[in-house]
This record gives structure tokens, sequence and C-alpha cells, in this order.
């Protein structure tokens, strides 16, 4: 027996349930809102036409996140492609207008202003500093230290070993750990 497409109220739950999940990873892989909002939606029409097909070995948002980054890989590649003549530097700043920001502050009252704006400027660092990174490990500390996810969710999504998740994801530290040391100096070692 072959599954159906889910009843149209019940994928409607699942869009409602994983939508901003899925557009916050990939946002952070792709950093264009526009782009981001068309592949979340291309990831919800190809979840819809490919869901009798989803064998249910993984949960449901698991599926999504590798659906979501395998079109975002694919979107990211023709970008490549179409930019070869241009190079730009991985340690030069990201360039942002007013409008658009990488993550949002959340204001913490308990702090002193001045210990509010260096974590603020730490957090914008690491971003920029995320963003840099080369993709497969760029997509590893997002979809572990930004989404939660666990080694094994990750190894599924990326489509890799555990191990694999954990060389990738200790060695993308490693880089960031290497590259923020100049920043903040001696006593982040």
């Amino acid at each position: 027996m072959t599954k159906q497409s889910p009843p149209p109220d019940a994928f409607t739950r699942i869009v409602e349930e994983n939508y901003q999940r899925v557009y916050n990873v990939i946002y952070r892989l792709i950093e264009d809102r526009q782009e981001a909002e068309d592949l979340t939606q291309d990831t919800f029409v190809n979840a819809h036409r490919a869901f009798r097909t989803f064998r249910g070995d993984s949960q449901i948002y698991t599926w999504l996140y590798r659906i979501a980054v395998n079109l975002t890989k694919n979107r990211l590649e023709r970008r490549a492609r179409r930019e070869q003549a241009h190079s730009y530097s991985l340690d030069a700043p990201v360039e942002l207008d007013q409008e658009e920001q990488l993550w949002r502050q959340v204001e913490d009252w308990s702090e002193c202003p001045a210990q509010l704006v260096q974590n603020w400027e730490l957090g914008e660092l690491l971003a920029a500093e995320v963003s840099g990174l080369r993709l497969d490990y760029k997509e590893v500390v997002i979809l572990r230290d930004y989404e939660g996810l666990s080694y094994e969710e990750i190894a599924s999504v990326v489509g890799c070993s555990v191990q694999a998740v954990k060389s990738r994801l200790f060695r993308a530290r490693s880089v960031l750990r290497e590259r923020l040391q100049r920043y903040l100096g001696e006593e982040f070692q």
C-alpha cells in the first residue's frame, strides 16, 4: 500500500509547525531574505509532492531540513557559477544595510550597557565568522549550535556519518576559535 499525500489540513499543520525553523536554517546558509523565503516555499512544495515517499525513518523536521539544505546547496552552487569572475575574502566584514541584520539583539537588562554593547559586538563578529566558514562547516555549526539538532539528526540532514559530523563540527569550531582569538586576545584560549 502506497502512502498518499497528507490531507490539506495535516500538511498545513506541518508547515505551521516547521516553517520558521526551516526558514531560519536557509537564511543562515544563504544570507538573503528573499532567496530564503523562496527556498522555504520551494522546500514545502517539494515536501508536499514527495510526502508519499517519506518513510518515517526520521522526524518530519529532519526530513524537511534535508530538503531545505539540498535546495540551498543547489542555489548556492548556481550563484557561485554566476559569480565565478568575482572573488570575495572570507575574512572581509559582512556589509549590511540598516534594515538587514544577521541576528536580532535581545535586550538583557541585568547587564550594564557596556556589557550589552560588547556582547552585541561579539555576536556580530561571531555571525560574520560563521558566515565566512566553508559551507560544510557552516551547515553543521548552524544545525548544531543554532538549531540544536543532535549529531544523528545532522548526519541525516547533511547525508554523512555521525563521526563526520563530529569531525566537521570540531574543525569548524577550531577555525572559529582561531579567528576570534585575534579579536579577544589570550584570555579566549
